[in-house]
């Protein structure tokens, strides 16, 4: 019997609570196409739930297995703020992890996973290389959940299990928190009253944007008294950072606005008619638009800091 294993992701945009990855390995693909294992953005919760638990009995009954990880938000934020580090590498290294997890179990031939890059290539590649001896067949593919039963189920998995993990979470602290997912307005509500309580710190990831907004702008009437107010926490970085963040202030005498940052990765982003000026989390600049030019000859005032 030929045995295949499929590896995808849940929970990777939310900024609260873990991401989720599977694993999950058969012998008979065509067996999990019957129970209706697919993208799992394509099923309801509570079709979801109705499958996942007819892959409990087929693991109980050995006819498949399956591994799932829960990386935290802590995890994610040293990968995303890691110097050389990203939340790419980690999906990596958690794939290899649970292929290695797998092929303890299993031989097993081919590994089909979902990709999170369009460079499928070199996302393959990379996994090969973290592999090392290990002789399974790689399959990198965008969209693999939707083509692939066995990375279906993986997807399955990985939602069910981040789901049942927000529920726990909202059952032990007594608060709807909705889904963790910056669009919701549960997540939002509850991110805004509670982002600098201490005893809700772990649920939150914070090295994204929608988390960073509230610790660098909320706290503050203007980023000019920003540092005084997060002393208490981080008095040598938070000083740092406000001193920074200030030398952006005279821009707006430039017909500069502040706006809100649009990845995890961006500190700050100021707006003109003309230009868009940006500061990422490792210290680069980049500007755009039309006006790049005169942008570019207003930041040399603060080359020192670019």
């Amino acid at each position: 019997m030929t045995w295949i294993a499929g590896v995808e992701e849940a929970g990777r945009g939310p900024v609260i609570g873990p991401m989720a990855m599977a694993v999950p390995w058969t012998g008979d693909e065509e067996l999990l196409r019957r129970i209706g294992a697919k993208d799992s953005k394509q099923l309801t919760p509570v079709q979801r739930e109705d499958i996942y638990e007819k892959l409990l009995g087929l693991e109980a009954s050995g006819r498949i297995g399956f591994e799932c990880v829960l990386l935290s938000p802590s995890e994610i934020d040293a990968a995303v703020e890691g110097e050389h580090d990203n939340l790419n590498k980690l999906e990596q290294r958690t794939t290899v992890r649970l292929i290695k997890a797998a092929l303890k179990q299993r031989r097993i031939e081919t590994a089909t996973i979902d990709c999170p890059t369009r460079n499928t290539a070199k996302y393959e590649n990379e996994l090969r290389a973290l592999l090392g001896e290990e002789t399974v067949r790689l399959i990198a593919e965008n969209k693999a959940d939707e083509n692939y039963p066995v990375v279906g189920a993986a997807s399955i998995i990985a939602k069910v299990t981040r789901d049942r993990e927000i529920r726990s979470v909202k059952e032990r602290i007594g608060i709807d928190l909705g889904s963790g997912y910056p669009a919701d307005p549960s997540t939002v509500k509850f991110l805004r009253e509670n982002w600098n309580r201490k005893e809700y710190s772990s649920l939150f990831r914070k090295s994204w944007a929608s988390y960073k907004n509230l610790a660098v702008r909320k706290r503050q009437s203007s980023l000019a008294d920003f540092g005084a107010d997060d002393e208490k926490a981080n008095p040598a970085k938070s000083k740092e950072h406000a001193e920074k963040l200030k030398e952006f202030e005279f821009l707006k005498e430039h017909g500069f606005a502040f706006s809100e940052p649009t990845s995890q990765y961006e500190v700050l982003r100021l707006k003109a008619a003309d230009a868009t000026i940006i500061l990422y989390t490792t210290g680069k600049l980049l500007v755009q638009g039309k006006g790049k030019a005169r942008a570019e000859k207003l930041l040399k005032r603060i080359e020192k800091t670019v």
